[in-house]
């Protein structure tokens, strides 16, 4: 799905007895089985949609700018609801919601939006980041919020894979049979591995990726396998030939969901 083939639909003018509200949302994914509404298990938009029904007293479906699977994390997933009350000032949502929600989902931001946007099909690009930290390292305050690795891996053996990816690819290799999109085509706009310190001081192995969009674990399982590859000496040319072959079966293993945050929507 290179950005000449976004095939977005023509975006819906509001009921004019209605509002959008656009809101950031920040979570720990770890406490719930992801942002989609399910049948059998606790996810973050049914509870977001439970606390705006206590708030107003309206039922609302709240549209993500993607979703996130079990145990990820966001600190700016991007969404919107339509409502029909109109008295309450849309900056006022981020704080009444918040004393309405539990600890683990925070609202950042609230403001009033129109017919131009929408948080799936007016999102640009989204950016995600994976922490990991050396098993030496970790604190009682890492738990499910960092993966952790016995040692880090070259990071210009990382970098040298990250560069392969950056561009417009198909991406079948490092997606998961789950996956239903037609196109496994994507944009990645940025790729890279860095070093970082953590608020005790303690190193991150971090991995940012930006594009303008995902398949269904392909950041799990590109994190994963370049690990695995680093760990193994695997060339850059070798990484650039697996990711051209479109071939799951020559991908590593899938990284850990405690790692992964979606990080940024534009």
């Amino acid at each position: 799905m290179p950005r000449t083939d976004w095939r977005r639909p023509p975006l819906q003018q509001i009921d004019p007895s209605r509002r959008r509200i656009r809101l950031t949302v920040s979570y720990h994914g770890s406490h719930y089985s992801g942002w989609q509404r399910q049948h059998n298990a606790l996810t973050v938009v049914q509870v977001l949609e439970e606390a705006v029904k206590t708030m107003i007293g309206e039922d609302v479906e709240i549209i993500g700018s993607g979703r996130t699977d079990s145990g990820v994390h966001a600190l700016g997933q991007v969404c919107h609801m339509d409502i029909q009350n109109q008295k309450v000032r849309a900056e006022k949502f981020a704080l009444a919601l918040n004393r309405l929600l539990p600890q683990d989902i925070r609202i950042l931001e609230s403001s009033e939006a129109d017919s131009t946007f929408h948080a799936r099909f007016t999102a640009m690009a989204r950016m995600y980041r994976y922490y990991f930290k050396r098993e030496k390292d970790m604190t009682a305050f890492d738990q499910s919020l960092v993966a952790k690795v016995k040692q880090f891996p070259s990071l210009d053996l990382l970098n040298g894979y990250a560069s392969c990816i950056q561009g417009t690819h198909d991406f079948t290799t490092f997606t998961a049979s789950g996956d239903v999109s037609s196109s496994k085509w994507r944009d990645i706009y940025e790729s890279y591995w860095k070093m970082e310190t953590d608020r005790w001081g303690g190193e991150l192995l971090t991995y940012t990726i930006c594009g303008n969009a995902f398949l269904y674990k392909m950041v799990r399982s590109l994190v994963g396998s370049m690990m695995d590859f680093a760990e193994s000496g695997m060339t850059v040319e070798e990484f650039s030939s697996v990711l051209a072959s479109k071939d799951r079966r020559r991908a590593g293993r899938t990284a850990q969901s405690c790692g992964l945050y979606m990080y940024r929507i534009s």
